[in-house]
């Protein structure tokens, strides 16, 4: 794996906030590295939920790409190994050992002639208590039919609470809200990197940044650290989602704050997944 052409980990947007400087853009040579992109096209890749009980991880790339499982991204060792199918892309890779609750794997995707590559960082998740076995420990801490009935109003009340939904990787483009008549425009891409476009009015103002590497990691299931990096500068930018396809700009403290980009004023981002 010696070309990387993207590194994703479950964003990106110019921007450390709190305690760092405000958001600004950097444009890269757009001719440059769209030429660069195009010759050395990493490959796709697509990785079904992870779950702690996972023997095996599942999912689609690149016909014929070659695709490898990690602990971290510098592990010696693989978990496992497998060849997306010439025919479908479809891959299955048996793990060597169990995978712990809220850890993150490492799933590489290379192209096995030019050896560019992808990957995502996916982050495992606890397997949910089925009926029964929820059930079963009901009956053995409950006393009463009384107790047992309030028992399960405050589980239900809870579970409105706390409903959870799934948080990959973002890819794809992104469209912000609008403020002072500003809005932004994110895309992923495995082949054309990171790019950032400012809006005023629905009319493109400057691209802020234009075929950037990137890489993202998971600090909690919904906080994201994303960083990117155009020519020798690396920018970071923290995310928080509040949907699946929804987050917010926040800072490294996870605090929802305001953030400058190009000449648009400082304002709270919130973006939608097109």
């Amino acid at each position: 794996m010696k070309k990387l052409m993207i590194a994703v980990t479950g964003l990106a947007m110019v921007a450390t906030l709190g305690a760092a400087v405000p958001v600004t853009g950097i444009t890269a040579n757009a001719a440059t590295k769209k030429t660069t992109a195009t010759k050395n096209v990493a490959p796709s890749l697509k990785v079904n939920a992870i779950y702690n009980n996972t023997t095996q991880i599942t999912g689609t790339a690149t016909k014929g790409a070659k695709i490898t499982v990690k602990s971290t991204a510098n592990a010696k060792k693989n978990l496992g190994t497998a060849t997306a199918s010439k025919t479908t892309g479809k891959y299955t890779v048996k793990l060597a050992k169990t995978l712990k609750a809220q850890s993150n794997v490492y799933v590489y995707a290379t192209n096995p002639t030019t050896k560019a590559y992808f990957y995502r960082v996916i982050r495992v998740q606890t397997v949910k208590a089925t009926a029964s076995s929820t059930k079963k420990t009901t009956n053995k801490t409950t006393t009463t039919k009384k107790v047992a009935t309030k028992s399960t109003a405050a589980t239900s009340s809870s579970k409105k609470t706390t409903k959870s939904f799934k948080v990959n990787a973002p890819a794809g483009t992104w469209k912000s809200n609008t403020t002072n008549k500003y809005s932004q425009i994110l895309t992923f891409s495995a082949k054309n990197g990171f790019n950032q476009t400012l809006y005023k009015n629905g009319k493109q103002v400057k691209k802020l940044v234009s075929y950037a590497s990137y890489s993202m990691t998971a600090k909690t299931p919904t906080f994201w650290k994303v960083s990117y990096k155009s020519g020798s500068t690396t920018k970071t930018l923290y995310l928080r989602y509040t949907a699946t396809n929804k987050f917010t700009v926040v800072n490294a403290k996870n605090q929802i704050v305001k953030v400058k980009v190009g000449n648009a004023p400082a304002a709270v981002w919130t973006f939608t997944k097109k």
